[in-house]
């Protein structure tokens, strides 16, 4: 299972928002997918109906009381695509699952930092053979809650709009990384960038995305920047109310095709990461 952390350069710019959308796509492309909800604010457990008071088994029960967690994971149903929403690939449906948390995981950030970081991570290897894919939703900025995410990741997808001061935010977010990569010899890289709530023929994206892609932009090796996108549409942000993303409430908007794509695109340029490791490894 590859264990992906999707993190922001700054707050508020879709982190939940594309987990919540990816997820599902990357199940009707047939894949085995488990959301992992480790954000005390909890909206990514809000938007597929699981509130405070829903009788489901939280992550921070796992820490107290040590239980199964893959007794602990929530099946979600993926409904497959209309007929007439076009489709890049061949919509065999996989299977989508969350493991949720509540508000009640930041009273234990204390014993989280005790423990050295690594609950997430011990939680999450049961999942091993269970699942092909993980993607993490965690905090914003670089607290123990997201760092304890961090520990738990094989690599890290940044989405983000383009703009100045999500450039120098993202600068931060990476020297962060590149923190506790030197200081815990943590194996994970970020594998990217997906830019959201942006137009594609905007000069404002078109100018980012050069800047992102130069090498000396953050001091060292560019950063890929996905060729999908998503576009702005407003009834994104209230989908969640109906306890559904955009990809299952409206699966024909602009949005949803934007995080087909991006789903589709996430599966190749994770398969290269794979060869080009498998390469290093044989030399």
């Amino acid at each position: 299972m590859y264990r992906l952390l999707v993190w922001t350069s700054k707050g508020g710019t879709g982190k939940t928002t594309t987990v919540a959308n990816t997820a599902p796509e990357l199940a009707r492309l047939g894949y085995r997918v488990l959301m992992v909800g480790f954000d005390p604010q909890a909206d990514l457990e809000s938007t597929f109906g699981i509130e405070e008071d829903s009788d489901v088994t939280r992550i921070e029960e796992l820490l107290d009381d040590g239980g199964d967690p893959l007794a602990a994971a929530v099946n979600i149903e993926v409904p497959p695509l209309p007929r007439r929403v076009n489709r890049r690939r061949r919509d065999s449906r996989g299977r989508l699952q969350l493991l949720p948390c509540s508000s009640q995981l930041l009273s234990h950030t204390a014993a989280i930092a005790r423990r050295g970081y690594q609950d997430l991570e011990r939680l999450m290897q049961a999942f091993d053979s269970q699942a092909d894919l993980a993607l993490i939703d965690t905090q914003g900025a670089l607290t123990p809650i997201s760092h304890t995410a961090a520990r738990a990741a094989d690599g890290v997808l940044f989405v983000g709009e383009p703009g100045y001061y999500e450039f120098r935010a993202l600068a931060s977010r990476l020297a962060e990384l590149d923190q506790l990569r030197r200081d815990e010899s943590l194996e994970i890289d970020p594998i990217g960038l997906l830019f959201v709530r942006s137009a594609a023929r905007s000069r404002q994206m078109r100018e980012y995305r050069e800047h992102y892609e130069n090498p000396e932009a953050f001091g060292g090796d560019p950063l890929y920047i996905f060729e999908a996108h998503t576009r702005q549409q407003s009834s994104v942000r209230d989908h969640p109310r109906v306890q559904r993303p955009t990809v299952i409430v409206e699966p024909d908007s602009h949005v949803a095709h934007d995080y087909r794509a991006f789903a589709a695109e996430l599966v190749d340029h994770l398969a290269v990461i794979a060869h080009g490791e498998q390469h290093e490894h044989a030399a």
